[in-house]
């Protein structure tokens, strides 16, 4: 499936173009993930793979203090850094090409969602300003063989279902008060709406970072060329915690929709979603395209304007801000959905019990006390 194929599915309906935007590259990299493993990786081998995931996880050790860039990001304060530290790994991995370096010091996980935090830089002499005019930060491209989670011995490890795992990622520039040296630094965000399945056979995965870029109005413009994808290792424990709902909370174009889970870690909510009846195949191809796409962002508080969709409230009252990331149909179970969102002040188990999710559905609101969680592995 190619980009012009996909750009049939919004056509007469109106996500933004933010949006537009990452629903597309999840469905590329949807597609792209489903892909056969090639025995001859761009500049890693297989059993380059496993050399490299040897090195990089001798390389690791448990954190002893989170990084301040990382707690600024999650919100700041001394109780952001407590909250991070048991899902945190410090690393020490590095990969060079043309002159530039990417560094990763410190990889954060739970079960839906990774951020590696990271260095880049380049000679001397070479600015990389890269917040210029109507221009937004893209970070580095995928390639072919996109992110792969790879198991002890550095193979790829493939979901339960025919098309494996479903993920987006993204790159986030931090701010390091220096914006036009020749340094910046980054977060690698990626989200698995599923969560990893079989997790304890994931110890690693391989991040691929070509070609550092913006987008511009109506192209993407590379800033500097070169490859430095690397092998990651992942912590292995994180807190979170779920409980599992049969609850109708709503109707979306005539069909019932039914509460099934909500997870809670101290930096992710996500909500999966079940509709009750099958998409009707009398449709026509658009209007199953414009059901379809309100499906995806039922969610997605950002989709109508002064309305929130979903709204994280503490047992004291107060609300916790949310960023939702691109979530996904489950590809065990088509008719429900995954989505997740970021809590952008990290927040405490012990503060969220007693609270409520508010979810609005189409033009219903339907309040969940956040009782009943459970500890999950």
């Amino acid at each position: 499936m190619e980009p012009h194929d996909l750009n049939r599915v919004f056509e007469g309906i109106s996500p933004s173009p933010e949006q537009e935007r990452a629903m597309l590259n999840r469905l590329l990299q949807t597609e792209r993930k489903g892909r056969p493993m090639k025995t001859n990786m761009k500049r890693l081998t297989v059993f380059a793979v496993a050399a490299v995931l040897m090195v990089a996880t001798c390389a690791a050790a448990v954190v002893t203090g989170i990084d301040q860039r990382l707690i600024d990001y999650f919100g700041g304060g001394k109780q952001v850094e407590e909250l991070l530290l048991p899902g945190a790994m410090a690393v020490d991995v590095t990969a060079e090409d043309n002159g530039a370096t990417l560094h990763v010091t410190q990889v954060l996980r739970d079960r839906y969602s990774i951020a590696a935090l990271a260095d880049f830089t380049v000679p001397e002499g070479t600015e990389l300003d890269v917040r210029e005019p109507e221009c937004s930060f893209a970070g580095f491209q995928s390639d072919d063989e996109g992110v792969l989670f790879l198991d002890p011995d550095g193979v790829a490890v493939n979901g339960k279902g025919a098309e494996g795992y479903a993920y987006f990622c993204d790159w986030k520039l931090l701010e390091d008060g220096t914006p036009e040296d020749n340094h910046l630094s980054l977060l690698f965000y990626l989200t698995i709406p599923e969560g990893l399945r079989e997790s304890g056979d994931v110890t690693a995965l391989r991040l691929p970072a070509i070609d550092m870029g913006y987008l511009d109005p109506v192209k993407e413009v590379r800033r500097y060329i070169g490859d430095w994808s690397m092998v990651l290792p992942l912590p292995q424990s994180y807190s979170g915690y779920a409980r599992q709902f049969d609850q109708r909370v709503g109707e979306l174009d005539g069909t019932a929709i039914r509460l099934k889970e909500v997870y809670l870690s101290p930096i992710t909510l996500k909500v999966t979603l079940e509709r009750e009846e099958e998409f009707s195949a009398d449709l026509t191809a658009e209007e199953r395209a414009r059901q379809w796409t309100r499906w995806a962002f039922a969610l997605d508080g950002e989709q109508s304007a002064g309305v929130s969709r979903v709204v994280l409230t503490m047992r004291d009252g107060r609300e916790i801000p949310l960023e939702f990331l691109a979530g996904s149909a489950n590809t065990v179970n088509t008719n429900q959905y995954d989505y997740p969102f970021r809590l952008t002040q990290a927040t405490s188990e012990e503060e969220l019990r007693g609270g409520k999710l508010t979810l609005r559905i189409g033009d219903r609101s339907e309040e969940i006390p956040l009782d009943g969680l459970a500890p999950v592995e």
